[in-house]
């Protein structure tokens, strides 16, 4: 057993892949060479010749003693290790955010001047903290120069300009010829281009036109191939369709021929009349309720009861057709009114424009519309009906005056009177066309005051005009402004305010209250009035006392003042007092109520 052999056996030995690794061999050169800086081609080569010259012992003395002097200060140099990486994170960190915090400053600096480019490098913060745009940089004073540069670059500049100035002059020289012939027309182009500039500025922005030069130097009006001539407002007043009246031609004739100045106002009056009619279009579609309709290419709306008002855009040579009996003042005031509050109205939309914005909300606000035809109907209607009231009344103070019958009226004030608005009337510092126009779009009230026959009653009549809610037309409004007369007469028991939709209701009443208001006249008569009574306080009817069938009955109407007598013994009477009184010679009521009592 002694001679027995003794084997160890072990696994074969692998090499440690590690080892072979870039990361392993760059970290072991490190370790054992200092860095890569250090080693160079000619320190490998020396090593070399010492390795063969017998010092590889040394070497590796040396290497292994240094190795063991690493391990020794593994633990020390991973905390320096440790340490130094941490100070130089921190000192990156603070580079990175002064760096930043600079990158900041010089994009909100350059905000001001290039937006776009600074909102692609300023940090979020930055952006959503401070305004855009709210540093900004400018050169206070330039840099000093000294006086050797200065003069170098006056010389330089010098140099230039004569440079310049000689090739101009040998151009001008060369082309003298030429302009010579050109002067005659630019001064002939110049002069009618100043003459527009001087006289005509207010046609800038009204409309795009270009002037072209002729061969002669002359320039005309191109409007483009889509123009198809020039329009205007043609306003008629129509009878059953017989032409009563129509606004005035044209002050410009129809032709191409004309100076450039004349053309211009030509051009300026047809675009202000085409977007006249267009808005006058627009608005005719709220106001059929007051019938007013467009048949065709005409805008339509009634003037008295058998004519109408017709307005309609035509060419500007269109000619007119022949007037029968009538004038065109209707037509040349409804015309005039039209334009004047389009000019009205720009000006309105300028003011509403240059005020701050209302709130954003989630309706939309309504679509605007020009107030160019609603004033003319009004006005229209309001005089129509001023005129008819002031007929009703002129009638019935003919016949009470021929009834020897006091009666009196006094219009105290009208929208349509226009003389409080002239120059010499005005007080207030508003201007006489804003005077004007407050007047044409305001809804139009007239008063009259009426003055009964008996003294004792006085009533106040407004007439109101509006096409839009409640009116919708015109209302009259009777009131009772002072009475005196007993509180069991049938007016003091009457309503302090009443209103009346038209002119027959109107005229209904007011006869009616009249003859109310003459029996009460008959009545007071000291030597008449004690003999009689009134049938009752709704009736215009006296009756004697003690003799029912003695009567008179006082009626007003559309023929005059009438009284009725009827009694025993006696045939009915009956006598009528007309606008001049000719049936009865000239006498009063009160004589022909004698002669009937006697």
């Amino acid at each position: 057993m002694a001679d027995q052999l003794s084997i160890s056996l072990r696994a074969w030995p692998q090499q440690d892949k590690t080892k072979e690794s870039l990361p392993y061999l760059i970290a072991r050169i490190n370790d054992q060479k200092g860095s890569f800086r250090n080693v160079t081609e000619a320190s490998l080569e020396e090593e070399i010749r010492a390795a063969e010259a017998g010092e590889a012992s040394k070497v590796e003395t040396a290497e292994d003693k240094e190795l063991i002097e690493d391990g020794q200060d593994a633990k020390m140099k991973g905390d320096e290790l440790s340490k130094a990486r941490e100070e130089i994170i921190k000192q990156i960190s603070a580079a990175h955010t002064a760096s930043s915090h600079a990158l900041d400053f010089v994009s909100l600096l350059l905000s001001k001047h290039a937006p776009k480019a600074a909102e692609a490098t300023i940090s979020p913060f930055v952006k959503h903290t401070v305004p855009m745009g709210s540093i900004g940089a400018e050169i206070m004073q330039e840099p000093n120069r000294s006086e050797a540069e200065k003069t170098t670059e006056e010389m330089v500049g010098l140099g230039w300009r004569m440079q310049s100035l000689t090739r101009s002059a040998d151009s001008l020289l060369r082309s003298a010829s030429r302009l010579e012939q050109e002067i005659g027309r630019e001064t002939t182009h110049w002069q009618q281009v100043l003459a527009v500039k001087e006289t005509h500025a207010e046609f800038r922005d009204r409309g795009l036109a270009a002037l072209r030069r002729n061969q002669d130097g002359s320039i005309r009006l191109d409007r483009g191939p889509r123009w198809q001539g020039d329009k205007k407002l043609r306003v008629r007043l129509l009878q059953k369709g017989k032409l009563l009246g129509t606004n005035e031609q044209s002050t410009v004739p129809n032709d191409d021929d004309l100076p450039l100045p004349q053309l211009l106002v030509r051009a300026r009056n047809s675009l202000f009349d085409e977007e006249l009619y267009h808005e006058m279009n627009r608005e005719s579609r709220n106001l059929m309720n007051q019938e007013v309709c467009c048949i065709g290419d005409a805008i339509r709306f009634p003037f008295n009861n058998d004519s109408h008002v017709e307005v309609d855009l035509v060419a500007i040579d269109e000619e007119q057709g022949a007037l029968q009996d009538g004038d065109s003042f209707i037509s040349e005031t409804i015309a005039m009114t039209l334009r004047i509050l389009l000019s009205y109205a720009h000006r309105e939309n300028l003011n509403r424009r240059s005020q701050p914005p209302a709130p954003i909300a989630e309706t939309s606000p309504p679509q605007r519309f020009c107030s160019l035809l609603r004033p003319i109907p009004e006005i229209l209607q309001h005089d129509s009906a001023v005129k008819a009231t002031r007929t009703l009344l002129t009638r019935l103070k003919r016949a009470l005056t021929a009834a020897n019958l006091p009666f009196s009226t006094e219009e105290l004030s009208s929208s349509l009177d226009f003389s409080e608005i002239s120059p010499t009337a005005q007080k207030t510092q508003i201007s006489t066309i804003d005077t004007l126009l407050n007047h044409l779009v305001r809804p139009h009230t007239s008063h009259i005051t009426l003055h009964l026959p008996s003294n004792h009653i006085t009533f106040k009549l407004s007439i109101n005009t509006s096409i839009f809610p409640p009116t919708f037309g015109t209302s009259f409004i009777l009131s009772t402004v002072s009475s005196s007369t007993s509180s069991d007469s049938a007016i003091a028991k009457m309503p302090q305010m009443l209103q009346f939709p038209t002119v027959d209701k109107l005229q209904k009443h007011l006869f009616h209250v009249v003859a109310l208001d003459i029996t009460s006249v008959l009545l007071a008569t000291p030597d008449f009035g004690a003999a009689w009574i009134m049938v009752s306080p709704y009736q215009a009817e006296l009756v004697r006392k003690g003799k029912r069938r003695d009567k008179i009955a006082v009626g007003v109407g559309g023929e005059g003042v009438r009284v009725e007598w009827s009694g025993d013994g006696k045939e009915t009477a009956s006598y009528v007092w007309l606008e001049p009184a000719e049936e009865v010679g000239g006498k009063g009521l009160m004589d022909v109520v004698r002669e009937f009592v006697l």
